[in-house]
């Protein structure tokens, strides 16, 4: 039952480590922006720079949401237009609910990870930093042999592992946009995502390394003795 419990909190701890680094980097404009002028993406499709950082503050908001819609206006090519067509609307519904309920889980995991904290603090404290620690160890250990097989597959064949991810998570094909016709994937291209997958898998990477440092040195120095290491 403990094993379970720790084993339990471990990945809920990983589940909110995950969630969080997606929305403090996939919904930060201050993440877009300078790598919209490092590319020096406005010129490149058409567009001024100003519409450009005003269209991805726009879906941001959306996502995370402080908006109801993605109505907006933009110069696209010499043609004053909507910034996103019916398509691309359509399509980030699919996203906002696949990110709004991403949120749901990491809420859901923070309540279960607090539950197991007090369970084993009411019924075990003396032993309670021993089991969490060795419970997020042995999640870590299998979140680690996804992470190796994922990371491998974005590395040597990023579009690839991007349409298995849409094929996986939306259940339609709206997400197959035509750059001539659909602003979205100009001002996203695939590039840009495989920047922004690398920088949330950093991000997990760092926030791993650190409790499980901080998880081995418990085990390895502050366990009490006779407890399983």
């Amino acid at each position: 039952m403990r094993r379970v419990l720790s084993f339990l909190f471990g990945w809920c701890f990983i589940i909110i480590c995950v969630v969080f680094s997606i929305k403090s980097t996939a919904l930060n404009p201050d993440f877009y922006i300078p790598k919209y002028e490092e590319m020096e993406l406005a010129s490149d499709i058409g567009v001024s720079k100003k519409d450009l950082n005003q269209s991805i503050r726009l879906l941001l908001d959306y996502l995370d949401d402080k908006r109801d819609d993605i109505k907006g206006h933009i110069t696209w090519h010499g043609v004053s237009q909507e910034t996103f067509n019916e398509k691309e609307t359509s399509h980030m519904v699919d996203v906002k609910v696949l990110y709004q309920n991403a949120l749901k889980v990491a809420k859901m995991a923070f309540i279960i990870l607090g539950l197991v904290v007090l369970y084993f603090y009411l019924n075990d404290k003396t032993l309670m930093f021993a089991y969490l620690s060795k419970g997020f160890l042995m999640a870590m250990f299998t979140f680690i042999l996804m992470l190796v097989f994922f990371g491998f597959w974005i590395l040597t064949d990023f579009t690839s592992f991007w349409t298995w991810f849409h094929t996986i998570f939306f259940s339609n094909q709206l997400w197959l946009l035509d750059p001539n016709t659909d602003f979205m994937i100009c001002m996203l291209p695939e590039t840009f995502f495989y920047k922004l997958v690398l920088a949330c898998v950093v991000k997990v990477i760092c926030f791993m390394a650190l409790a499980s440092v901080l998880a081995i040195y418990y085990m390895v120095k502050k366990a009490p003795i006779g407890f399983e290491r």
